[in-house]
């Protein structure tokens, strides 16, 4: 079982990207050869015939290597894990789609990642080839398909909760929780800017701020002489200094600090954008809800995906892998039936 589980998990980090929650990618990356599985699946089925049937596809010296022959190599090495990739996509396309922003937020987390190994001297060609993909495309549709894994997992988890215990705790809790959206114009002090230098400027821009101009308009037309920051959505329990959150929740929607904010860097000009939604928090809650059964059962995110193949009718024709993955499927729930007994 542990080598599977391995198995389940991205070549991939997206510790950054991914909640503390999940801890589960469904399935390796996808290469290439999943077609050559699913070909051979539907051959031995009787549903349609493999692509290229046992064509042979090079030779040397002599010696054919068949479509066989790479099917038998994928199998063997990951042959399971690639089926159960390509299977649990197929599901959650069918039940998920990716609302505009969602799909522009996979689109900013594929490009992190290729910035990211960019930086450290590779192409992006030898990133995506490294990880199993033949082009970008590719890799966005996998971060794609492991937000509606993430999707799946967090509905899994929320049926498994009271009926209505999201909702109870976001209407119970929602001061405390609930999340802001801002920017801020930052005007520094230091050896060269004095206090009173830094308060002056600072009022002079509010002051510029109610006359009609945007942040935007500020930022261009003072340069260097200022800091500008987008935050994202902050806590009362975020890593901020106190002044600024102080600031941040007194702040209406849409307005802006109508006096400078000091702070250890300098003095702020706080804009408060938007309020978090029950939507926007939905996740943390059942994510917090969830802690005593994850707790509990250390293979519950795995077993998710068990019930909703089950769910959707998966037959695997070829027997070897068939047996495998009910090997897999048992050493999940063992664990769970030994629990139950010790209890008894």
């Amino acid at each position: 079982m542990e080598e599977n589980q391995k198995n389940e998990n991205k070549v991939i980090s997206r510790q950054t990207i991914i909640s503390a929650i999940i801890g589960l990618i469904i399935g390796i990356l996808l290469t290439c050869l999943v077609g050559f599985c699913l070909d051979y699946f539907a051959k031995s089925a009787g549903m349609a015939k493999l692509k290229y049937g046992d064509e042979t596809i090079a030779t040397v010296n002599g010696e054919a290597i068949t479509t066989q022959n790479l099917y038998d190599r994928a199998k063997a090495i990951n042959g399971l894990s690639l089926m159960i990739s390509e299977v649990d996509k197929i599901i959650l396309n069918d039940m998920y789609d990716l609302t505009e922003e969602e799909k522009e937020e996979a689109k900013e987390e594929a490009d992190y990642y290729i910035d990211y190994y960019t930086a450290m001297g590779y192409t992006e060609q030898e990133f995506l080839q490294g990880n199993g993909f033949a082009n970008y495309d590719e890799f966005l549709e996998d971060v794609e398909i492991t937000k509606k894994s993430n999707k799946y997992l967090y509905d899994y988890l929320e049926g498994k909760l009271e009926e209505g215990a999201v909702q109870k705790y976001y209407d119970e809790n929602k001061n405390d929780i609930e999340t802001y959206d801002s920017e801020h114009i930052l005007v520094k002090t230091s050896d060269t800017v004095t206090e009173e230098q830094a308060l002056a400027l600072a009022n002079e821009i509010i002051a510029k701020l109610n006359e009609g101009k945007t942040f935007s308009e500020i930022v261009e037309e003072y340069g260097d002489k200022i800091t500008y920051e987008e935050l994202g959505f902050q806590g009362k329990t975020s890593n901020l200094e106190q002044a600024y959150i102080d600031e941040l929740v007194a702040l209406e929607d849409g307005a802006y600090s109508q006096t400078p904010i000091q702070t250890s860097h300098g003095y702020h000009i706080v804009h408060r954008l938007a309020t978090s939604t029950f939507e926007d928090l939905r996740e943390s809650i059942i994510e917090t809800l969830s802690e005593d059964l994850l707790t509990e059962d250390s293979n519950l995110t795995y077993k998710a995906f068990v019930e909703l193949r089950k769910e959707n009718n998966l037959s695997i024709y070829d027997e070897e892998l068939n047996k495998q993955y009910e090997e897999y499927c048992d050493a999940l729930y063992a664990e769970e039936e030994t629990t139950t007994e010790t209890n008894s």
